[in-house]
């Protein structure tokens, strides 16, 4: 048995050079899948954990008639403009889903209530036929492929937005249509809407073959700007103002700061997806301190394999000390505007004077503008700059390669393999 399942790491990993413009692989048991999903409108991140369970991590689609969308400030629309970001994220879902033989979504978890992240509202976008809501992001995803559990950092932080949103609905149209999805979708198919609650491992759980793959955990560790300490007690930490009846929002946080984050461990191999979090850099001095939860997760999360950029790698982001804690191996940009990355942020995640170790940058769509600003320096830094980023982590954890899959057609043929690259716990032993 021992024999058999060496020599398939080893197919896998000649399969792995040799899959260069041919088709990746179809997940099998064991694998962990992460596609981050490059349709230029969005962060939309699909997880095919170890036993086949699945989760998706936002579903983004930026309004597609404004004057920035389609300025060269922001990427195109991948693979074409045939169709709506919320209907390629949904047959490119649909396609890995079939491979499963699985018609329905476990989880989905929406990082924080931006449009970029779950959906932005505008003139004449479709509605639903399922009910009196419009189609955008995740629910437009959530329209056509069934999701089991939907979880969300809630609606009473800063202030309750259900009261607010009865004396101010255009203040909150987006979450007013997102909560007729919930509640249809919760009539429908029975969905189960959840709150997160930061410091559980236990809300996201495999559903398949809970027994079998015991090395497998997701952490729940931020949300609404509130930090697990990593304690067994579940104690946590916060800098944030107290809850507020008014509308002031300019003296309330906004969502950046308050996204859900979560740190997801397999064998040896580590993961943190934070959302849009952010630290407080020099040149944001004036910046309140609530803006720093960067500084707060960072010793909770601990070194990991693979990170996403906060915020998009945005110039408030991917503070010096937050990467001095997570050292990470392998660094994933999900990029649809000309300032992600910023250029001191870009400086900072290649600095090897933050930390010494190897590091390899991978961007989902990267922009003409990003290249003319910041020069060279991009080249230099990013193993790919354009498509699909697919991480493909082998059981038990300890070994994972990086895909990229072309963007610019429906196919998604492989056009580049990195790795393989082995868990730091695994080499650390």
């Amino acid at each position: 048995m021992k024999s058999a399942f060496l020599s398939f790491l080893l197919l896998i990993s000649i399969s792995a050079q040799s899959q260069v413009k041919q088709f990746l692989l179809p997940w099998e048991k064991g694998m962990m899948d992460i596609h981050f999903i490059s349709n230029g409108v969005g962060n939309c991140a699909f997880y095919i954990l170890p036993d086949g369970t699945t989760l998706l991590v936002d579903a983004g689609e930026e309004d597609p008639t404004s004057a920035r969308t389609n300025s060269p400030r922001n990427t195109p629309r991948y693979p074409n403009y045939s169709k709506l970001g919320h209907e390629w994220q949904t047959d490119y879902i649909d396609k890995l889903l079939k491979s499963l033989h699985q018609d329905y979504i476990d989880y989905a978890l929406i990082s924080h209530y931006h449009g970029d992240h779950f959906g932005s509202l505008y003139k004449g976008m479709p509605k639903s036929e399922n009910g009196d809501y419009y189609l955008t992001g995740i629910t437009g995803v959530g329209d056509k492929i069934k999701i089991k559990k939907l979880i969300d950092r809630g609606y009473r932080y800063p202030t309750d937005m259900r009261k607010q949103a009865l004396v101010d609905s255009a203040h909150f149209a987006e979450m007013i249509n997102y909560w007729k999805f919930t509640s249809a979708q919760q009539a429908k198919n029975n969905l189960k809407h959840e709150d997160f609650i930061v410091g559980s491992k236990s809300q996201f759980s495999l559903t398949k073959e809970t027994s079998k793959f015991t090395n497998f955990s997701i952490s729940n560790i931020n949300a609404n700007g509130v930090v697990w300490t990593g304690k067994n007690d579940g104690s946590v930490i916060s800098r944030m103002p107290p809850v507020s009846e008014g509308r002031d929002y300019d003296k309330q946080p906004g969502d950046n700061p308050l996204s859900c984050g979560i740190k997801i461990k397999y064998g040896n191999f580590s993961l943190y997806t934070g959302g849009d979090i952010a630290g407080k850099q020099p040149d944001f001095m004036q910046a309140p301190e609530w803006i720093d939860v960067e500084s707060l997760v960072a010793p909770t999360i601990g070194e990991v394999d693979v990170a996403t950029c906060n915020h998009h790698a945005n110039r408030d982001a991917m503070s010096a000390y937050y990467l001095s804690v997570l050292k990470p191996r392998v660094i994933v940009q999900e990029v649809w505007s000309s300032d992600h990355p910023g250029h001191e942020t870009l400086l900072r995640m290649t600095s090897k004077n933050i930390w010494p170790a190897e590091r390899d940058l991978f961007a989902t769509n990267m922009l003409l503008a990003n290249k003319l600003v910041i020069g060279e320096l991009v080249d230099k830094s990013y193993k790919s700059t354009q498509g699909h980023i697919v991480i493909r982590v082998l059981p038990p954890g300890d070994k994972y390669y990086v895909y990229i899959l072309n963007n610019e057609t429906t196919e998604g043929n492989v056009t580049n393999v990195f790795g393989p690259y082995y868990s730091k716990s695994k080499l650390n032993k």
